[in-house]
C-alpha cells in the first residue's frame, strides 16, 4: 500500500472516529434522559475538549506527518490520551453511575477546561520537540508506549468483564459489541505493531461509529415505540371510555414494555373495600405465571397507607407491610427488591404498582424513578378524569337533589322498555307519585324542610323497588317509576308499602306528616301509546289526590 493511500485512509479513519465521538457526546447531552442508564450520559461529558483538539489537529494533518517524528509522537500522545479517557470513563460510568453523574453535572466544565489546558500544553511541547516524552531514547519511547497501551488494555479487560456481569451494561448489547470490537483493534496493534496501526484505527474508529449509530437508532426507536404505545394507549382508553380496569391494563403494559428488563414482574392493585386491594393487572416475563388469580386481594397495613412517594424495599420488608399469606405466591424467592409506586386520589391510597427486581444491589436511578413518577402522575390524572367523567355522566342522568334518575333518563328508558315489551310480548307499569301540599309545607316551614321531604320520598321509593326498576324525579314533588315486566296487581302492594313508609317516616322526621298520591298505567293493557300512557297515569294520580284533600294542612288541595 502506498504511503499516500495509507495517509488518506488514516486521515479518513481519524475523521470517522472524531465524528462518531462528537455524535455520541451530542446524543448524551441532549438525549441522555431518554437512555435507560447513565453510561453514555457520563461517557460523553468527560472528553469533549479532547475531541475538539483532535478534530482540529486531524483537519490540519499533512502528508509529511509520517516522516516527521515529532508529529508522530504528538499524534500518538493524542490517541493514547483519548483511548485512556474513553475506556476509563466507561468503567467509572458503570461502577459509579449516580455519583459520577451528579459529580459531572457540577464539574464537567472545569474538567474540560483542565483537560484542554494540560493536553494543549503537552501537545505543543511535543509537536515543537521541546519536550521529548517519547524521544528521550528508543528504549524510553518503547517503555512509555508499552506502559500506556498496557493501562488501556487493562481498562479494556475490565470493560469486557463488566459487559458480561454488570446488570446495566448487559441491558445494552451495543456496548458489548463496541468493547469487543475495540479490544480486537488493540489485539491487531499488539500483533502487527507498526503495520497494524491502520487496521487498528479502522477497527476502533469503526467501533465508535457503530456505537454512535446504535445509540442514535436506539433512542430513535425508543421514541418511536413510546409514541406508538402512547397512541395505542390513548386510542384504547378512549375506545373503552376510561374504564378503570382496561385503562390500567394498558397503562401497566405501557410501563412494562419500557422497564421489563429491569423489572421482570409488575403487579397493580386497586382499592376494593376497606383497606383491601385487588390485583387488577399482573405482568411477568415467565408466561407460566400469568395464571395468577386476578381475584387475589391483599390487606394493606397502616404503614403502607401512609406512603405517598416511590419507595424501595427488600422482599422480606415489603411482605411485612401486608396482611396476606397469598402474597407469597407473588413475592417469589427469585426476586430480591420490590419498588412501591403509590397512586393517590384526594390524599388517599387508591392503588399501587409493585415492580419486582432480581438484583440484590438494585439502584433506583433517576431515569427509572422519573419513568415511574410519570406512571404515578398519569395514573392519578387518569383517575381524576374517570371520576370527573362519571360525575358529568351522573349529572346528565341523575337528579341532583335525590340522587335518583331525572326526567331525561326516565323518558329514554320508557322508550326502550316499550320496544322490549313489543318484542317479547311482555307488560310493564308506570307509577306516578305526587306529594300532597308541597307548597304549604314550604310556606309554613321553609324550603329546606320541603327539600328534606323530597329527598326522603326519593330514598323510600328507591329502596323499596327492585334493582331492575327505574325510579325518577320528574320535577318538583313529582316522581315516577317504571316497573319492568309486571302487571298492575303485582305492584299495588309495593306501592301501598311505599305510601305507608312515607307517612310513617314523615311523621317522625318532619314537622307535619305528609302523604303521596299515586296513579298507575299498564303497557299495553291501557294503551300502546307512550303519551297516552303518561296521561293515564297522571290522571289516575290526580284522582287519588282529590280524595286525599282532607289530609292537607288547611283542607286545601295543591
Amino acid at each position: 500500500m502506498s504511503s499516500q493511500l495509507e495517509f488518506c485512509l488514516y486521515k479518513l479513519f481519524e475523521m470517522v472516529g472524531v465524528v462518531a465521538i462528537s455524535g455520541i457526546f451530542i446524543v448524551s447531552v441532549f438525549l441522555g434522559k431518554e437512555l435507560k442508564n447513565t453510561l453514555i450520559y457520563s461517557f460523553g461529558k468527560i472528553f469533549l475538549s479532547l475531541v475538539i483538539l483532535k478534530f482540529l489537529y486531524v483537519l490540519n494533518l499533512e502528508k509529511d506527518v509520517i516522516n516527521k517524528v515529532e508529529r508522530v509522537q504528538a499524534l500518538v500522545f493524542l490517541n493514547i490520551t483519548l483511548k485512556f479517557l474513553m475506556i476509563y470513563a466507561l468503567i467509572f460510568s458503570v461502577l459509579c453511575q449516580e455519583k459520577l453523574k451528579k459529580f459531572l453535572e457540577k464539574t464537567a466544565i472545569l474538567i474540560n477546561i483542565g483537560i484542554t489546558m494540560i493536553v494543549f500544553f503537552v501537545f505543543e511541547k511535543i509537536r515543537n520537540s521541546k519536550y521529548l516524552v517519547f524521544l528521550t531514547s528508543q528504549i524510553t519511547a518503547t517503555n512509555v508506549y508499552i506502559f500506556c497501551e498496557t493501562v488501556v488494555a487493562i481498562g479494556i479487560l475490565i470493560l469486557l468483564y463488566l459487559s458480561f456481569t454488570n446488570f446495566y451494561f448487559k441491558q445494552t448489547k451495543s456496548f458489548r459489541i463496541f468493547v469487543l470490537t475495540f479490544a480486537a483493534g488493540e489485539v491487531f496493534l499488539a500483533i502487527l505493531k507498526r503495520r497494524g496501526i491502520l487496521y487498528t484505527e479502522a477497527i476502533q474508529n469503526g467501533a465508535l461509529l457503530y456505537l454512535f449509530i446504535a445509540i442514535f437508532l436506539a433512542v430513535a426507536m425508543q421514541r418511536f415505540r413510546f409514541l406508538h404505545s402512547l397512541s395505542k394507549f390513548s386510542t384504547e382508553v378512549l375506545k373503552e371510555r376510561l374504564d378503570v380496569q382496561k385503562s390500567f391494563e394498558l397503562l401497566v403494559e405501557f410501563v412494562y414494555e419500557a422497564y421489563s428488563k429491569i423489572f421482570p414482574r409488575m403487579c397493580f392493585y386497586y382499592w376494593h373495600e376497606d383497606d383491601n386491594y385487588r390485583l387488577v393487572v399482573f405482568k411477568d416475563e415467565d408466561k407460566q405465571n400469568s395464571n395468577i388469580s386476578s381475584d387475589l386481594q391483599i390487606k394493606a397495613s397502616q404503614e403502607l397507607l401512609q406512603l405517598n412517594r416511590i419507595n424501595t424495599f427488600t422482599i422480606e420488608d415489603f411482605g411485612r407491610l401486608f396482611d396476606c399469606e397469598t402474597l407469597e405466591t407473588v413475592n417469589s424467592e427469585i426476586f430480591k427488591i420490590a419498588v412501591f409506586v403509590p397512586v393517590l386520589m384526594y390524599n388517599k391510597l387508591v392503588g399501587f404498582l409493585i415492580c419486582y427486581s432480581k438484583l440484590k444491589d438494585f439502584n433506583l436511578t433517576d431515569e427509572i424513578k422519573d419513568g415511574l413518577t410519570i406512571f404515578m402522575n398519569f395514573s392519578q390524572a387518569l383517575l381524576f378524569q374517570i371520576d370527573r367523567i362519571e360525575k358529568i355522566k351522573n349529572l346528565s342522568t341523575e337528579d341532583e337533589l335525590t340522587g335518583i334518575y331525572n326526567r331525561r333518563y326516565f323518558m329514554k328508558e320508557l322508550i326502550l322498555e316499550s320496544i322490549s315489551a313489543d318484542r317479547y310480548k311482555s307488560k310493564f307499569c308506570i307509577a306516578f307519585f305526587d306529594m300532597d301540599n308541597l307548597k304549604l309545607l314550604n310556606d309554613f316551614y321553609g324550603h329546606s324542610v320541603g327539600d328534606k321531604a323530597i329527598r326522603m320520598i326519593g330514598r323510600i321509593i328507591r329502596d323499596n323497588i327492585r334493582k331492575t326498576d327505574i325510579p325518577a324525579r320528574l320535577g318538583g314533588d313529582e316522581f315516577a317509576v317504571i316497573f319492568k315486566n309486571c302487571s298492575k296487581e303485582v305492584i299495588e302492594d309495593r306501592i301501598s308499602t311505599i305510601k305507608h313508609l312515607i307517612e310513617k317516616e314523615s311523621e317522625q322526621q318532619l314537622p307535619k306528616k305528609i302523604k303521596v298520591s299515586c296513579g298507575i298505567a299498564v303497557y299495553p293493557d291501557d294503551t300502546t301509546s307512550l303519551d297516552e300512557l303518561l296521561k293515564i297515569a297522571d290522571l289516575r294520580m290526580y284522582e287519588e289526590k282529590l280524595k286525599n284533600k282532607e289530609g292537607d294542612f288547611d283542607g286545601k288541595t295543591k
